[in-house]
């Protein structure tokens, strides 16, 4: 019966009518304001049958759209900012789950700069070319990198070199997509509620005070340390700083948290001091912070009562919030540096940390933002910035201290560049209290 079965179905099928499902196309959106770049574009791809061609005219109008997207396609051109925004817009929709998948993204160029179309998208990427459509082709390739870097599919390509074109489009079209995801900052901010916060905070328990060293970088003694909060949360374990402390700054919790912190530095400096070791500790506080009322008259009474000069407590202002009255930070700075305290100017580089900062209120110390030392070794203009913060450093007179060295072979670059003061975890990575001063105690 089962093989009747199978004649009938074979029979059934040799009389229907053969038909084959074509493969999906590839969605491709050509963004620009320029019809003829469209034009230009449609004609060239149309022939392969692979996509199927969508044209947007502003990135405005891309954010807007709910249809799925492969790849989105535009001209680099001075006067088409929307084209250099296009990897923003994509980490955005990774970052939130907007869509299923993120699109790839494909630049294209008109090889004007060279004679050979095949090689101008490999200059640009090499940075061999000086300007493409009134862009820096250095900047360009360093932003492409930065993309890719992120996960993001940037791919250059010459528009007047159909061949190579259509080849970056049809790789694209089978490459895998980046997937939408949360980052660990979205999930814990899901997860965490405001009133947990003001609890461990209000309370301090699940809270401990770890202690990154700072070393010399030539002959690698520890000569500091930064004082850092941890919170070990009974279900999600422990909480990244970077998630607790705009909470904190948030929710007006600012000189609590510090209170407590510097509560357990001193403690630690005590110790030291018994033991004959003379190193200061930093601990971060934010411009409200510091300008609290009185603050500097009560931490020197603590810390004459613990029996510990005022300079081995220096005080880092973070930048998670600027001050709405710089004359009032400037005037609470000046107070503690009268009573011994020193003054780091934490993530210089970064945030709203400016030179008008330096030029207005008094430091004793000024502190390289991680990021850039993790980027000194890629290129010549990054080892150029941290030379002329070094420079910047020894005119104002300032200690120099460069955070977040995560490789090794930058200690010795960054020592040759003149900044001999450094942490991270190519050196150490912040340590419990008791491992701290086993180490110094070495």
């Amino acid at each position: 019966m089962s093989c009747q079965y199978t004649h009938e179905a074979i029979v059934k099928l040799k009389n229907s009518p053969l038909t084959l499902t074509p493969p999906p196309r590839v969605n491709l959106v050509v963004l620009s304001h320029d019809e003829q770049y469209v034009l230009r574009m449609t004609e060239r791809l149309n022939g392969s049958g692979l996509f199927h061609i969508e044209h947007v005219e502003s990135l405005s109008r891309l954010r807007l759209r709910k249809q799925p997207m492969d790849i989105v396609m535009a001209e680099i051109h001075a006067d088409h900012v929307d084209s250099l925004m296009l990897p923003c817009w994509v980490g955005e929709l990774n970052a939130y789950g907007r869509v299923r998948r993120a699109p790839h993204i494909v630049w294209t160029i008109k090889a004007c700069a060279l004679d050979d179309a095949t090689s101008s998208a490999a200059a640009i990427e090499q940075g061999r070319t000086d300007i493409v459509k009134g862009i820096s082709s250095i900047a360009l390739a360093s932003y492409a990198r930065l993309a890719r870097a992120s996960g993001i599919r940037v791919e250059i390509v010459a528009e007047n070199h159909p061949t190579q074109l259509l080849q970056v489009l049809e790789k694209l079209a089978t490459a895998e997509h980046l997937l939408p995801q949360l980052s660990q900052s979205d999930r814990f901010e899901l997860l965490i509620s405001e009133d947990e916060v003001v609890s461990v905070i209000t309370s301090g328990e699940n809270l401990r005070v770890v202690l990154q060293p700072q070393y010399n970088l030539a002959s690698r003694q520890v000569i500091g340390a930064e004082a850092l909060i941890r919170w070990q949360h009974p279900i999600h374990g422990d909480i990244p700083p970077l998630i607790l402390i705009p909470m904190v700054d948030q929710l007006g919790l600012g000189l609590l948290l510090f209170s407590h912190v510097e509560r357990a530095v001193i403690e630690v400096l005590g110790t030291l001091d018994r033991l004959g070791i003379d190193i200061p500790i930093a601990i971060n506080a934010s411009a409200r912070t510091l300008c609290a009322t009185g603050l500097a008259t009560r931490l020197a009474i603590k810390m004459h009562k613990a029996g510990l000069p005022a300079r081995r407590l220096k005080i880092e202002l973070t930048e998670q919030i600027t001050p709405g009255n710089e004359l009032v930070l400037s005037a609470s700075i000046m107070a503690l540096r009268a009573k011994g305290f020193l003054i780091s100017l934490g993530d210089f580089g970064a945030g709203a940390a400016t030179l008008a900062l330096l030029t207005h209120i008094p430091f004793d110390e000024m502190k390289v933002d991680g990021k850039l030392a993790g980027i000194a070794e890629q290129s010549p203009q990054s080892s150029e910035i941290i030379s002329g913060i070094v420079n910047l450093a020894r005119y104002f007179n300032l200690n120099l201290v460069t955070a977040g060295i995560e490789d090794p072979s930058s200690i010795e670059m960054l020592n040759r560049l003149g900044c001999s003061a450094g942490q991270g975890l190519a050196l150490a990575p912040p340590l419990e209290q008791a491992d701290f001063l086993r180490l110094v105690a070495r």
